[in-house]
């Protein structure tokens, strides 16, 4: 089963989110969440092969949820400052956890796009 399948509760989360699409990205074997082709999050495998979707955060909460909980390590193949990975499978993280950092990634990215793109998303 593809992971956007096994873990739709989290793919369509987005839906709402404006402008926000899921999308293959075939070189890194992953689904990225962009809005205005930036991205706010990644589905997909570490190189242990674990589940996971990777995150932005703002740093200073990056090592709080880490310390909160084990399944939560530096963002995996990212900026270790700006970035979390969650794995999916036997996690120890709230699915609602995820979901609302992963509405905080999404409000991160959209909050840094210009006035000009936001009004184009809005429309």
């Amino acid at each position: 089963m593809k992971l956007p399948e096994k873990y739709s509760w989290i793919v369509e989360s987005i839906h709402p989110y404006k402008g926000a699409i899921c999308e293959w990205k075939a070189e890194w074997e992953a689904d990225r969440f962009l809005v205005a082709d930036k991205m706010f999050g990644m589905l997909g495998h570490n190189k242990e092969g674990d589940e996971i979707i990777t995150i932005k955060c703002l740093p200073e909460k990056n090592e709080e949820y880490q310390n909160m909980y084990s399944s939560i390590t530096p963002g995996y193949y990212m900026n270790k400052t700006h970035w979390i990975s969650i794995k999916l499978e036997h996690s120890d993280v709230p699915k609602e956890f995820i979901l609302a950092c992963l509405k905080d990634s999404y409000d991160l990215v959209y909050k840094a796009l210009p006035k000009k793109v936001k009004t184009g998303l809005e429309e």
